[in-house]
């Protein structure tokens, strides 16, 4: 990305809590002093409350598929609905959701004022395929000592948000539809092979009484199945079933059996009345 361009080689923005709140805000909230090169190329300027952007294009448009080992900040204003609440809508049906109690961020000096607060978010929207896919972590400012830090208004109308994917879940999710399509393409695959083997096995089965001619009765075979099941004005079971495929059926024994001058005198005259038989009962459900 081009705001990377003056990056050194192998840096990666890794800022602490105390380095977010007590250098990058208070140097934009009580100095007033903007933000300089290399850290204005990753602290961005974009508002994740209340924007109609889903978080997914919020982080392709600034480039958070071309991280590497790193997130997504953003100086973000607030969108208050009193002193206390915050619209923390996102996207369409979209949410922040806490998910833990904040945290205050001390100095290392030994003070023990707090210097801010750190509260973490999780997208939610149940109708959303991204639903729990983002994590965000606010960082605000305090003025000064607080009488009461479970106090949760805010000092300054800005934080500092850090946005990243939330691995788990999202990887969970690919999980499971890379597992419910397995499923799905298996279980196509048995049924195709399970059809392809039942027409298969049917057409063997046709063959073989056929061939043997008298030896097997017109109802005791599989080769003819009930008749009940089937609509006579539906010529499309006869087109689609192999088995009444009858001018394969009748070139089949003609060819082995009539034709065949080594077995023309073995023919039994039986077969004739057979083949008429079984005509005669094709030709009656047509």
């Amino acid at each position: 990305m081009a705001h990377y361009q003056n990056v050194p080689l192998g840096f990666r923005f890794h800022p602490t809590d105390k380095e977010i709140v007590g250098s990058f805000l208070h140097t934009l909230l009580v100095d007033r002093n903007p933000l300089m090169p290399p850290y204005s190329n990753f602290i961005r300027a974009c508002n994740l409350f209340g924007n109609k952007l889903e978080p997914s294009e919020i982080w392709n448009r600034y480039g958070g598929p071309q991280l590497v080992d790193q997130d997504l900040y953003f100086l973000s204003g607030l969108k208050k609905l009193s002193p206390k609440r915050m619209d923390r809508s996102i996207g369409h049906g979209g949410t922040w959701s806490e998910t833990e109690s904040f945290k205050l961020i001390e100095y290392d000096n030994g003070n023990p004022n707090p210097i801010g607060r750190k509260r973490k978010f999780r997208y939610e929207n149940k109708g959303s395929e991204e639903h729990t896919w983002w994590l965000l972590d606010e960082y605000s400012l305090f003025v000064g000592p607080k009488n009461d830090y479970n106090d949760r208004s805010y000092d300054f109308d800005f934080v500092i948000c850090r946005m990243r994917k939330n691995d788990r879940a999202s990887s969970k999710e690919i999980n499971l539809k890379r597992s419910s399509q397995d499923q799905v393409q298996k279980k196509r695959s048995t049924n195709k092979n399970m059809k392809k083997d039942h027409q298969m096995g049917s057409t063997e089965e046709s063959s073989s009484h056929v061939q043997q001619g008298s030896s097997s009765s017109l109802t005791g075979g599989e080769l003819v199945v009930s008749y009940d099941d089937v609509d006579p004005t539906d010529l499309t079971f006869f087109e689609d079933n192999p088995i009444f495929n009858i001018e394969q059926i009748l070139c089949e024994t003609k060819v082995e059996d009539a034709c065949s001058p080594s077995n023309s005198e073995n023919v039994d005259s039986s077969y004739s009345k057979w083949t008429e038989s079984y005509m005669e009962e094709l030709m009656a459900c047509i």
